[in-house]
């Protein structure tokens, strides 16, 4: 059980949210991964709305139940986040709001798992390409300490769940007709 526990809330020795912040340019490298992902995940879901349009109607209900599930589990605040184990503070840059609340689940790896979903239920983008964009930026926010493991396994979980409630959804064509006229013009599409 000890083992479990030590695996599920493992953290460096090496506090690397200190080390980043030491000089300017690591400080705009880490806010900059932290960011980051919500770029790729917009370009992923221009690529799944361009695909189907009515994908949008389906990514915006699972990002909105998502961040509900997420607000209402982080205020539960089960544990606190490892950076204020450490003593550390919310780096500048970053909202530190969103970052008092609890540490389960991670927002980010739910977002990760079911636009990964998408992808693989929809074929728009290469599922190894992806992960190795994704896996790296989540591991980061453990390494830094904004998340534990069973954070990221909390995210992982509800992320499944929030793609299996949401792709299922279809709005009426009339509206997802709209939508599309509305999206070609935005991207210049015809």
């Amino acid at each position: 059980m000890i083992f479990l526990k030590s695996l599920l809330f493992w953290q460096p020795k090496k506090d690397w949210l200190v080390w980043f912040e030491q000089n300017l340019l690591r400080k705009k490298i880490l806010i900059v991964l932290n960011y980051i992902i919500w770029l790729f995940f917009f370009f992923i879901s221009y690529l799944l709305i361009k695909k189907d349009a009515n994908v949008f109607w389906q990514i915006l209900i699972a990002t909105i139940v998502a961040e509900l599930l997420e607000r209402f589990l982080k205020n539960k605040i089960y544990w606190r986040r490892p950076l204020f184990k450490k003593n550390d503070d919310v780096p500048p840059g970053l909202v530190k709001k969103w970052y008092k609340t609890g540490s389960f689940p991670s927002g980010h790896t739910i977002k990760a798992f079911y636009f990964l979903f998408f992808i693989i239920q929809y074929q728009v983008f290469s599922v190894p390409l992806f992960l190795s964009i994704v896996s790296p930026l989540l591991f980061f926010r453990i390494f830094i300490g904004f998340h534990y493991p069973i954070d990221m396994f909390g995210g992982a979980v509800t992320g499944i769940l929030v793609w299996l409630l949401s792709k299922w959804i279809i709005f009426p064509i009339f509206l997802t007709n709209i939508f599309k006229t509305i999206f070609n013009f935005i991207f210049f599409i015809k």
